[in-house]
């Protein structure tokens, strides 16, 4: 993912936010697939076809899909994917939004 030192915060957050949209992009905009691959890796995901029923991963994507949704949305629910877009500011800046 390009992360020469995983202690500089920028190296560490882009590399993090281009390896969370390619998992998107395997996984077809799953949100919830690619949050448990993240977190449990993608063999665990393909293994499972889904979620894999590890406590910590099913904890982490109901964590992470409730606050991103914001209406209290877990993993049981299918909320509507939404696509991440990836530019460069002015500055070159990498930035990432879902608008």
């Amino acid at each position: 993912m390009g992360v020469g030192d995983a202690f500089d915060p920028v190296q560490n957050v882009d590399g993090g936010t281009h390896y969370l949209s390619t998992l998107l992009q395997r996984y077809n905009g799953d949100v919830h697939k690619a949050l448990a691959a993240y977190n449990a890796g993608p063999g665990a995901v393909d293994r499972f076809g889904g979620v894999p029923n590890f406590p910590e991963t099913r904890d982490y994507v109901r964590r992470v899909t409730s606050t991103y949704f914001a209406s209290g949305s877990t993993f049981e629910t299918e909320p509507k994917a939404r696509p991440i877009y990836r530019s460069t500011d002015a500055n070159g800046r990498l930035v990432f939004t879902n608008e």
